[in-house]
């Protein structure tokens, strides 16, 4: 863990905001947002799958992660970076008994056919703003 928030993602951050960018794919994505306690400003990567303009992140071993927790069933205000280029959207998590969970949990498996969802895996969906 240590080695992953030390070392590997600010790596993958720098190359996410360098011309090299391409070279993390295109489902690695920098979801940028602001700490509700601290109110401190963070940036990590994810990988995400699109479904229509919406992207889906699942959170792989949630019991050792705190960053999620920081969105709820509402909507809150994010900067992703992906491709280069920096969007502002919105991030919410899908709560159990959501209907669009099901569709939501779907889309990330036909993209990580390898990857396997537990029924309480964190999934937050990252939507275009209205404005």
């Amino acid at each position: 863990m240590w080695l992953r928030n030390h070392l590997v993602n600010p790596v993958v951050r720098a190359v996410g905001h360098s011309p090299a960018h391409r070279l993390l794919g295109q489902h690695l994505v920098l979801l940028s947002y602001t700490g509700r306690r601290t109110g401190l400003r963070r940036e990590l990567p994810v990988m995400a799958a699109a479904t229509g303009e919406d992207l889906v992140v699942l959170v792989a071993q949630p019991e050792d992660k705190t960053w999620w927790q920081n969105f709820g069933p509402e909507s809150t205000d994010v900067t992703v970076c992906r491709g280069g280029r920096a969007e502002r959207r919105t991030i919410r998590r899908l709560v159990d008994g959501d209907p669009g969970r099901v569709h939501a949990v779907s889309a990330y498996q036909r993209t990580y056919p390898r990857i396997r969802v537990d029924a309480g895996s964190p999934v937050l969906v990252i939507s275009p703003t209205d404005g």
